[in-house]
């Protein structure tokens, strides 16, 4: 190749020169090759000038003075910017480019959206490439690099090669070395994305000015006029960045709150996935995904950003979302531990990065001990490693110190730097990094994090030399002998780690209970001391009965044994390890009734869309609540939880083991006041759910209840996601549009936020209408509406004592039972007479009998007393009554619907089987412990 044709101004009579290749590495010079001597990182390049001539250099481009041949061979052409020249005839050397070039600059995240913006191109079928830290990646090509940004040269050639592959889509990171060197110049970039910025390279850039100013030379000098620029406008760059837009009349696509281009409005984790609500142009959209880490979200909404700004359109980009994948090294989960515990790689070797990464796992891991394996590089950055140690002291629970890439450096100094700022007691130092890894994954307990960070996709390790080393390999090699040791069940592998007696890992434990009489096989029994037994009295039985182990304050030398001193105590424990292993959406539902009846539908109707487990009865106690989260399968995708109380701090208690990510309160009333002086004191109790709903979990709220206004407040301040539902007010979330008959069954037709979905009910539900808005509040919460059948709640059958019928024939009589006697308080009781009333209008034969509302302390008497106004304004025909309070709710009766007070349960059979004439209707209301739910399962 001519001079001429490369140089634009050379002196004319060097134009006809000949040569052959353009070379900046004096070593890779051959006969007639041009070398250009400009500073690097670490060398300046006219001090290799006599090394690159020695290897056939015949053209040297440099900024000496002198300009001319040397000894008749050597021709020395002056330059002031060698690397500028350089750039300028790689841009004319390799002419050919993409149409769509983007550049993403930053301190961290370029990568993460490089990569997710191939990804949801490849995934439409439209041909993309991405040049950067992992390499250059394209369907037709694939080549590891050694730096984030490639020489210029190889840029060019690299761009030029991508052309005739006919790839017009490319995404390039732009490091801060690679924009200050000049290596970028000469293209034209349709996009430059900004991510942030923060510590890092300081050891080059010696300032942050100027870091910042490298940074900033793709928006001033190689962003096309008329571009497009993307970034967060609550960055502190922002305002600059901002400047530099309008200078350059660059179209802003900015991230954040008000009035910005595209935002995240919610991410609310679902299991194992989240479920992104955006706004993007003034229209929402949603989501789902399984990235770890809310930052690799917003990472991934710059991508889609740039992938509609490559004209993709926005409901195409939407339909790859849910299948992009982690990227290699940054946030990854690597392998699978029997004990649920996680490994996550990541790549974090700056402060804010590490802060990060930390922070974004304990989000999406609240419930879990993170620990970290960290290191620093040598001859780098130094203040950073102090800095780095500060933050993982902080933010983690342990840390392993071990070396990352030492290079020329004492190991051991760098490993000091990042010690001292960490308490002794919760580090350990390991200089192998190989030993580090296996030593922190034998440490990982169950459902326990391990964030491994420095080197992410790296593949060497440098101590004054490089060799191979993967983090990855070693990951996997030490997870593989740790889960040889490991029980396939992970309930024996919580009790394993968590006491010091021997059990064999092939123990199988699948069910636990605290009745001796209902041992499974495979079971785990607990004793706890109950009102009338203590079931630590009942181990020998259990054991006997073929319980695999028994927890018990009774010491026994039985090797079925597990001795605690506070067997329940001792195994919340174990509920509260097992739950943080567990990847259901965990549904707690607490309010003073319709409890059982919601967590019943609401089990009912999801198990229809997934996998769900709901506690059995009434286990809403201090024994039921952990009973019912310990026999959760693993493979739920849902758990329901009911959870009552009969004093302040139950809830919290019970809350506090759950951690649910769904939160119900279904009403506020007079149900267990006894313990309480007022109402105000029964709404906190029930409102300490709120304290223990997951970060960014969900309250649902009645919005027709008194305290509704408390409880939103209480929510809104714990920044929850708040779904209120309602059957009469229209601006609640969820609300009931109206009910049409349809043959046998009904349409009931809902308000669900913005849209309207219809669903095929019985007849038996119509009174059920609450507890279906309550559980549609729980479901779409969790679930895409739009993917939800008709039939969703068609086929419940109301539970025993809660609303169902039984139909009693004697002889030529038949009496139809409406059946609440599972349990009553002044509110429950309202809703029950009311829906009675309504049911059974044309009816003439109506009556009610009524059991002691209980639990109610100084408020017995008027509550019971006020029941008679509710009765009095019915179409009741009579009204029979037994208990020791309900003669309060006789004596107020209209004379004309009194019907008798009974005293014994022969008196309740005569009334059923004699006394009432044939076609009754009866209904029948009382607190379970008054016998007369057990007196109704009797007929």
């Amino acid at each position: 190749m001519l001079l001429g044709k490369v140089f634009k101004n050379i002196n004319k009579k060097y134009k006809s020169i000949k040569f052959n290749k353009i070379r900046f590495d004096s070593r890779k010079c051959r006969p007639n090759d041009i070398f250009f001597a400009f500073k690097g990182n670490n060398y300046n390049g006219n001090n290799f000038i006599n090394a690159a001539i020695k290897n056939g250099a015949t053209i040297i481009i440099s900024n000496l003075k002198f300009q001319g041949f040397k000894n008749n061979k050597i021709l020395f052409i002056k330059n002031k910017n060698p690397r500028f020249l350089l750039a300028e005839i790689a841009k004319k050397k390799y002419f050919k480019k993409p149409k769509n070039i983007i550049g993403v600059t930053g301190t961290n995240g370029k990568t993460s959206i490089t990569n997710f913006y191939c990804q949801i191109l490849k995934s439409i079928n439209k041909k993309v490439a991405s040049v950067g830290t992992l390499g250059i990646l394209s369907q037709n090509l694939k080549t590891k690099t050694n730096n984030t940004t490639l020489d210029v040269l190889e840029t060019h050639k690299v761009l030029e090669k991508l052309k005739l592959l006919k790839v017009d889509n490319v995404i390039l990171e732009a490091s801060s070395h690679g924009l200050k060197q000049l290596r970028l110049n000469g293209i034209n970039f349709n996009t430059g994305i900004f991510t942030n910025l923060s510590r890092d390279h300081l050891d080059y850039h010696k300032t942050f000015k100027d870091y910042l100013n490298s940074k900033l030379i793709l928006f001033r000098n190689l962003l096309n006029k008329n571009g497009n620029i993307i970034f967060d406008h609550n960055i502190p760059q922002a305002q600059l960045l901002n400047k530099i837009s309008k200078k350059k009349k660059l179209k802003k696509f900015n991230f954040g709150p008000n009035k910005s281009f595209f935002n995240i409005l919610k991410i609310q984790k679902v299991g194992e996935k989240k479920k992104v609500n955006f706004i993007f142009n003034k229209r929402f959209f949603s989501f789902e995904t399984s990235l770890i880490g809310n930052i690799q979200i917003k990472n991934l909404m710059f991508a889609v950003v740039a992938a509609y700004l490559s004209n993709i359109k926005i409901q195409k980009i939407l339909q790859s979302l849910d299948k992009i994948k982690p990227i290699e090294g940054r946030l990854e989960k690597i392998g699978s531990l029997k004990n649920q515990a996680k490994v996550i790689l990541d790549y974090a070797h700056t402060p804010e990065a590490l802060k990060s990464v930390i922070t974004n796992v304990r989000e999406d891991f609240p419930n879990s001990q993170i620990s970290l394996l960290l290191g620093c590089g040598g001859n780098r950055d130094k203040f950073k490693r102090g800095i780095m140690g500060k933050i993982a002291n902080k933010y983690c629970d342990f840390i392993y110190i071990t070396d990352d890439n030492p290079r020329s450096e004492n190991p051991k100094i760098i490993r000091d730097q990042i010690k001292d700022k960490i308490n002794k007691n919760k580090c350990i130092e390991v200089s192998s990094r190989s030993l580090a890894i296996y030593k922190s994954i034998q440490d990982l307990k169950s459902g326990n994090i391990l964030i491994v960070a420095g080197k992410g996709h790296e593949e060497y390790q440098e101590y004054k030399k490089k060799f191979f080393f993967s983090d990855r390999l070693e990951i996997i090699k030490s997870i593989n002998k740790k889960n040889n040791f490991l029980s396939n069940s992970l309930k024996t592998n919580i009790l394993k780690e968590n006491t010091i007696k021997k059990i064999s890992k092939n123990t199988l434990i699948n069910f636990a209970s605290i009745n001796s009489k209902k041992i499974k096989k495979n079971s785990l029994f607990i004793g706890v001391k109950g009102k009338r037994f203590d079931g630590n009295h009942f181990t020998k039985e259990a054991i006997k009965k073929g319980c695999i182990l028994a927890i018990s304050n009774i010491k026994n030398k039985n090797p079925n044994l597990i001795y605690k001193k506070n067997p329940l105590s001792y195994f919340n424990k174990i509920c509260q390890i097992y739950r943080k292993s567990l990847n259901s959406v965990n549904i707690a539902i607490t309010g003073s009734a319709g409890k059982t009846s919601v967590k019943e539908l609401t089990g009912f109707s999801l198990s229809k869309i997934s996998k769900v487990s709901f506690s059995k009865n009434s286990f809403n106690n201090k024994f039921g609540v952990p009973l019912s989260m310990f026999n959760t399968p693993q493979s739920s995708k849902f758990t329901i939880l009911e959870v009552g109380m009969d004093r302040k701090g139950q809830i919290d208690n019970l809350t506090r083991l759950i951690k649910p990510d769904i939160g119900l309160i279904t009403n506020i009333s007079f149900s267990h006041i006894k313990n309480f002086k007022n109402l105000d004191q029964i709404a906190e109790a029930k409102g300490e759910i709120i304290n223990n709903i997951l970060p960014h979990g969900v309250l649902v709220i009645n919005r027709d209840d008194r305290y509704y206004n408390y409880h939103f407040k209480k929510a809104k301040e714990r920044k929850l996601n708040i779904i209120s539902f309602s059957k009469i007010n229209k601006e609640a979330d969820i609300c009931i549009l109206n009910i049409k008959k349809n043959n046998k069954n009904f349409i009931l037709n809902v308000k669900i936020k913005d849209k309207t979905k219809s669903f095929i009910i019985d007849k038996n539900l119509i009174n059920y209408r609450e507890n279906i808005l309550a559980s549609l509040g729980i479901i779409s919460s969790s679930v895409n509406i739009n993917k939800i059948s008709k039939k969703l709640f068609y086929g419940f059958k109301i539970p025993k004592s809660r609303g169902s019928t039984i139909i009693i024939k004697k002889k030529a009589k038949k009496i139809t039972i409406i059946d609440e006697s599972y349990n009553s308080n002044p509110l429950s009781f309202k809703h029950a007479l009311n829906n009675f009333d309504k049911k059974m209008t044309t009816q003439k034969n109506k009556f009610i009998l009524i059991g002691d509302m209980l639990e109610l302390g100084k408020y017995s008497k008027k509550l019971h007393i006020e029941l008679s106004e509710h009765i009095n304004k019915s179409r009741i025909n009579k009204v029979y009554t037994i208990g020791k309070f309900t003669k309060y709710t006789f004596n107020k009766l209209k004379p004309q619907i009194k019907g008798k007070i009974l005293k014994k349960k022969e008196e309740v059979f005569k009334l059923i089987e004699k006394d009432l004439p044939h076609n009754s209707f009866l209904m029948v209301k009382g607190s379970n412990s008054t016998g007369l739910n057990k007196i109704i399962q009797s007929l």
